[in-house]
């Protein structure tokens, strides 16, 4: 028997169900998003599951529990994957568990990753009827409606803390509130989630680093948060509204852009302000408005904001990163012209020459996708404005402009 289709809510559930009533042996999958778990049956029970996402992994949940240390667990990995056996077993050769012990939480590890599954949202399965061959694995017999029934019940608890902690794009961050110590009792799992908040963890990256699944970690979060040790500190953006994240490109240039200052402030002092401002004036029309507001001298963070809604308000523009890097290209280019052409060709060549290693710099240490277009970019910018100075410091011949560069 084959069974395949898609699943919504608690759906699920009554496929577990069904399976278990018909006494099925085969392997049911199940994916959503980019997590994917297997679920093995036999004879209508279940006995052993797998997932793919860390924090179901048996080492990790013994690890939470101070079985092993940190360092013995990347020890038993590393032996796991070189000699290709479960790292259950190697736990328990090299003598840091026994085998109850394994058996234990190999138990506790089937049971989680069950109840992660039933609180998937939806996503789409695939049963096949296939011989098991269970010898390698430590198989533990669940009880289907035992699991469906706690599963509901977890399902039910959870949509009131999501309430509390709506997305698991949350950040937290410590409050700073003085806790009177005799009126804290935290338990230690809930001390392991309040080691975890930094600042800068998500909650989804909590749950991955924890070891916990996703209910017991917004329970132990709901419960922190009850204490008044940590507040929410923001929202990371999603991977789609990532791909809008405009500051790693601002980042590039903003080095580039300070070296060229760095040099021009040397030779002009404060009127160097007025040459980034007159570069203006020479872009092209939705280039000179994205830049009406930006300036080296701004702080970062101010800049981001001022070309975050430049380009917002640029609706027609379809690849806006592109857009940004190409004027931010051209407004250099626009700034080396007019510092060649006042300060002359061998200032023009020190700025070039300090520009060429800052670019040297970025493309060695700096992260980013658009990184290699901006080098690539800037460096055929810099190519054009050696060939477009003499020695002397005297325009060869007119520009065509920096989109010519792109052609």
């Amino acid at each position: 028997m084959n069974l395949q289709g898609d699943f919504e809510g608690l759906t699920l559930a009554s496929i577990l169900q069904l399976l278990c009533n018909d006494q099925k042996t085969g392997v049911l999958t199940v994916k959503s998003g980019n997590e994917e778990s297997r679920v093995f049956f036999e004879k209508g029970a279940i006995v052993y599951a797998s997932a793919s996402l860390k924090e179901s992994r048996l080492g990790y949940m013994i690890c939470n529990d101070g079985l092993i240390s940190s360092q013995q667990l990347q020890k038993c990995l590393s032996w796991a994957k070189e000699e290709r056996v479960h790292l259950g077993k190697i736990m328990v050769e090299k003598g840091y568990i026994t085998l109850e012990t394994f058996k234990k939480y190999n138990a506790k590890q089937t049971e989680a990753i069950l109840y992660n599954l039933l609180l998937w949202e939806k996503g789409n399965f695939d049963y096949k009827d296939t011989p098991l061959n269970l010898k390698e694995l430590i198989i533990t017999q669940l009880n289907p409606m035992k699991l469906i029934l706690e599963a509901s019940r977890r399902v039910d608890e959870l949509s009131v803390l999501k309430k509390s902690i709506p997305s698991d794009r949350l950040v937290f961050k410590m409050s700073g509130k003085v806790i009177n110590k005799e009126e804290l009792r935290l338990k230690k799992n809930e001390w392991r989630i309040l080691s975890l908040i930094d600042g800068i963890r998500t909650v989804r990256q909590i749950i991955t680093k924890s070891g916990y699944d996703d209910f017991i970690v917004y329970k132990l979060l709901f419960s922190v948060i009850s204490s008044g040790l940590i507040e929410k500190a923001g929202v990371k953006p999603s991977e789609r509204e990532a791909t809008n994240d405009y500051s790693a490109i601002l980042a590039i240039f903003n080095d580039v852009l300070q070296s060229i200052k760095k040099n021009i402030v040397d030779e002009l002092g404060d009127r160097s302000y007025s040459l980034f401002e007159e570069s203006k004036s020479r872009l092209v029309a939705e280039t000179k408005d994205m830049f009406k507001d930006y300036h080296p001298d701004n702080h970062k963070n101010v800049n981001l904001q001022v070309i975050n809604l430049a380009l917002k308000n640029l609706e027609h523009i379809k690849n806006r990163k592109e857009f940004l890097i190409s004027g931010f290209t051209e407004y250099c280019s626009e700034v080396l012209k007019k510092a060649g052409g006042i300060l002359g060709v061998n200032p023009l060549i020190v700025i070039l020459d300090d520009t060429e290693k800052v670019l040297g710099y970025v493309k060695k240490y700096q992260t980013g996708s658009e990184k290699s277009i901006i080098v690539n970019s800037m460096r055929a910018l810099i190519a054009a404005i050696r060939s477009e100075f003499n020695t002397e410091g005297k325009k060869v011949r007119p520009g065509k402009g920096i989109f010519s560069l792109f052609s």
